[in-house]
């Protein structure tokens, strides 16, 4: 393995640990410092960008792409199931009302 693959392999490990600690420290303050948790989360996703890196599925389903608030359901966001065309799940952000979808297959049935 190269130096610089090696070097790059490590920047991505800390990265995302990085990410998973800010996402912990977020969750921990979201009830009593909601801006502290938002820059928290701004703070993870600089992290990601300069590692060229994605934040994890399940952090950033979680977070508004507009205001980067926590979305808390029944708190922070509103959820909705849709059937029109496709079935999809809506989530509303309650601070900036940034709306997210996202689709839901249904499971194959094996004949």
């Amino acid at each position: 393995m190269s130096k610089r693959r090696y070097a790059k392999e490590k920047m991505h490990r800390l990265a995302k640990a990085r990410i998973e600690i800010l996402w912990e420290n977020a969750l921990r303050e979201v009830e009593l410092h909601p801006n502290t948790a938002r820059e928290q989360m701004l703070n993870a996703r600089k992290i990601a960008q300069r590692a060229r890196i994605k934040v994890p599925r399940e952090i950033s389903r979680r977070i508004c792409r507009e205001c980067g608030s926590i979305l808390i359901p029944g708190d922070t966001c509103r959820i909705r199931i849709r059937h029109n065309r496709a079935k999809h799940v809506v989530v509303t952000c309650l601070k900036c009302g940034k709306i997210k979808r996202f689709y839901v297959h249904a499971p194959r049935s094996e004949a």
